[in-house]
């Protein structure tokens, strides 16, 4: 670390995001977590919320080829309650219970975004 003419430490950007992540790894309020690794509570908040200006897009992007489809029930009785997703590359994501709907619901998001 440096300091400047006043005596203040000046810490490198690989520092800050280093002493970011390991606060978010360490369960223990800001202030607390700041007092431990001698920075100014005030400057730690100023890092947190730079970093959650920089990390928030502007706007999400519109979903792209979207488009309503038919869907077939089956004629006999349904053994299996689950859901299939056929994506639009081809790919089939299952989800056999309610409990995986976030966790279907989360990949399809990521999927969807484009690289």
């Amino acid at each position: 670390m440096r300091s400047d003419r006043r005596g203040r430490l000046r810490y490198a950007p690989g520092q800050r995001e280093a002493i970011l992540d390991a606060f978010a790894s360490s369960g223990l309020s800001g202030p607390k977590f700041a007092a431990l690794h001698g920075v100014k509570y005030q400057t730690f908040a100023a890092w947190i919320q730079k970093r959650k200006h920089a990390g928030t897009p502007a706007a999400l992007p519109a979903p792209a080829g979207l488009a309503l489809v038919e869907v077939e029930a089956p004629a006999g009785p349904c053994r299996d309650p689950g859901l299939s997703v056929i994506l639009p590359g081809g790919g089939e994501i299952h989800v056999a219970s309610m409990a995986a709907v976030p966790l279907a619901a989360a990949l399809i998001r990521e999927l969807s975004r484009s690289c």
